[in-house]
């Protein structure tokens, strides 16, 4: 009969047994199997404690046993008999303490095996929901503002769109009426809640501003106070008091006495500041061109790094909250199109083996955003939306808006200029289309992953310039033909690329980037089809959403604080001001008079237009009862052959739900 070594699942055990057998440490790692590291240092110790205890001398035992194991391995079943039987012989007398050391080994085997062996720890799972709003205003933004729920335990803080200006509501964490908090300041961008909680943190701004004067608002009711001088889009107090403010592409410290220094440097701009509960680390997120990610720096500015760098199961990982405890980090990030709801475990115990991957928490059909724990860590407060959009067109006759195009979830319309064909994006999923104006004809120029906004028609009608933002790899220009085929790619942006727009001989595209969010360093520019070249539209710093005349003579661009309308005069070379009012989107009419504007995010909602030969002012349409879709730092606006005013309306819900949290 052949006898080997006894042999245990991946051959680990088989070491293990070895070296207790021995009485020897584990081999070392390069000619062993891979064991944990606490589980080695156990055995070693109990071995080494045991050293000086050896077996009896093989006269006094009987049998030799590294003898035996030879003979064992070599299959030699006449010398195992015969040490069998000396082994079965009657022991000689033990002494109480080599009888402890045997037992002693033996524990240690078991409690060995037990921890290799462990039950693994299952993850976190939703088991129910409960919906907490039910106002139908916006709660999703990208931009000045983001999704944000914060809780101070019996109350919950949105931020919301109310009649087109940026507000925060509260309700009853267990659901009811939502009530907006007065303020007094234009537009509010819900940031941040104290450590106490007993007020928010939030910035205020009219326009396109990013970093923004910071305020610390009572809960239960009181004047606001200026945190500090420095801007930022985010207030975070560490432990010490000081305040970590997020700014361009850096996290500033600020100290008690208004002094500030920099902190960590990252690759873009920083946003969403997280303290964890033992506050010894922040985590925040990061936008860049390419994607949103993970990262996290201790409260002494040490191990900046980004997490999860080498995780593909999702995109653009962001707005994540520890849950109370300390023991989850939940997030939100982007898979087959819809955002979710994921976590990572952040402590395990002996008793059960721990998976350090991101686990997913919600799977729709709805998209979930930026989860926040409850106070006891049973309910998680989302953002939860069913997108859709219709698109409308306003009605001089009537004063109303009527669906245009049979009210098609899709906006950012734009027309040949023969007037007979139509491109549009869809929403939300932001295909681009196009077809005859009637309906007919429909063409699918583009398909996921892709993200084309702000299409253009080329005057000769054979192109359609739009702009793409695909996760991974930032804002690009594309030109795809109004036929169909390839889009072929002609510019990657540094940031951002507001919008682009074709010169009148189909030869070149203007178009406004820029560097970094946030910061004013945006450029108009041209780009040259045949030689590839970029120049720059003198003084342009710092102006935003470009639209070239169809003439080609006149571009009208916005500033940055979203409250003058500029107009540059090719022959002159010279901007000057066109319009101050508060500016939102803008299109030309076709005949090259007017410069038809929305009024954005301001209190008066309307479409406007101005004259160009006297600037003249005029109201052409009011905008107080129609719910908007807010897109990223905009709402897109455009005109029908006819010069009506087009618009999306938002048919949509994003409301707050609470998801019960189940943890083993």
């Amino acid at each position: 009969m052949a006898t080997g070594h006894m042999a245990f699942p991946g051959n680990t055990s088989g070491v293990i047994f070895d070296s207790i057998l021995n009485r020897a440490p584990l081999p070392p790692a390069r000619l062993r199997p891979e064991t944990p590291p606490k589980l080695e240092e156990i055995i070693n110790k109990a071995l080494e404690k045991d050293r000086g205890l050896r077996y009896q001398s093989a006269s006094e035992m009987g049998v030799d046993l590294k003898r035996l194991r030879r003979e064992i391995d070599s299959g030699r079943t006449g010398a195992v008999s015969a040490h069998t039987a000396a082994a079965t012989a009657p022991p000689q007398p033990r002494s109480r303490s080599r009888l402890l050391a045997l037992a002693a080994t033996a524990i240690v085997a078991v409690l060995a095996f037990a921890y290799l062996f462990r039950p693994a720890l299952p993850p976190p799972k939703i088991t129910g929901y409960m919906q907490i709003t039910h106002d139908g205003q916006q709660k999703n933004f990208f931009g000045q503002v983001v999704p944000i729920v914060l809780t101070d335990g019996p109350r919950l803080y949105v931020q919301e769109n109310i009649d087109a200006r940026f507000a925060i509501a509260q309700v009853s964490a267990g659901g009811g009426e939502s009530v907006p908090m007065v303020t007094a300041f234009p537009n509010v961008a819900l940031d941040n809640i104290s450590p106490d909680k007993s007020e928010l943190i939030v910035g205020s701004f009219t326009g396109y501003e990013i970093d923004q004067p910071l305020w610390a608002l009572p809960i239960l009711g009181g004047s606001p106070r200026r945190l500090t001088d420095v801007t930022g889009e985010d207030a975070l107090q560490v432990p010490d008091g000081d305040l970590l403010i997020p700014r361009t592409t850096e996290l500033i410290r600020v100290t008690a006495d208004g002094s500030s220094r920099k902190f960590a440097a990252v690759g873009g701009p920083p946003y969403w500041l997280r303290l964890s509960p033992d506050g010894r680390v922040v985590r925040f997120t990061v936008s860049s061109a390419a994607e949103n990610s993970l990262w996290q720096v201790s409260v002494d500015g040490s191990n900046l790094h980004r997490m999860l760098e080498r995780w593909h199961g999702a995109t653009n990982l962001s707005n994540g909250n520890w849950t109370p405890d300390g023991k989850y980090f939940l997030f939100q990030a982007i898979r087959n199109g819809r955002t979710d709801i994921w976590g990572i475990r952040e402590k395990g115990d002996p008793f059960h083996k721990v998976s350090r991957e991101p686990f997913q928490l919600t799977a729709g059909p709805m998209s979930f955003y930026s989860p926040q724990p409850s106070t006891d860590g049973k309910r998680i407060f989302v953002v939860g939306e069913q997108p859709r959009a219709e698109l409308v067109r306003y009605d001089a006759k009537s004063g109303q808006f009527v669906p245009y195009l049979g009210g098609i979830s899709a906006g950012m319309v734009t027309f040949s200029y023969d007037g007979r064909w139509v491109a549009y994006t869809t929403f939300p999923d932001g295909n681009l289309w196009r077809s005859r104006v009637d309906g007919s004809q429909k063409l699918q120029l583009t398909t996921a992953p892709m993200l084309a906004l702000f299409p253009k028609w080329s005057p000769d009608g054979r192109q359609i310039a739009f702009i793409d933002f695909e996760a991974g790899k930032g804002q690009r220009i594309y030109l795809v033909p109004a036929d169909g085929g390839f889009p072929r790619e002609l510019h990657a942006a540094s940031f951002n690329v507001w919008r682009v727009n074709w010169m009148p001989d189909s030869g070149s595209l203007v178009y406004a980037e820029s560097g970094a969010s946030g910061t004013p360093d945006t450029l108009i520019r041209s780009f040259d089809l045949k030689t590839l070249k970029v120049s720059t539209v003198p003084d342009s710093h710092g102006l935003y959403w470009p639209a070239l005349s169809p003439d080609g003579r006149y571009v009208v661009a916005t500033t940055m604080d979203g409250q003058r309308l500029m107009l540059f005069d090719s022959a002159s070379q010279k901007w000057s001001e066109l319009a101050s009012a508060s500016i939102g989107f803008t299109q030309w009419s076709a005949d090259n008079k007017y410069v038809y504007f929305d009024t954005g995010f301001s209190a008066d909602l309307a479409v406007y237009r101005v004259r160009i030969a006297d600037r003249k002012t005029e109201r052409v349409a009011d905008l107080k009862n129609l719910r908007r879709v807010v897109e990223p730092f905009i709402s897109w606006s455009g005109l029908s052959p006819d010069g009506s005013p087009l618009l999306m309306r938002d048919v949509g819900t994003q409301e707050v739900y609470a998801l019960d949290f189940e943890a083993p």
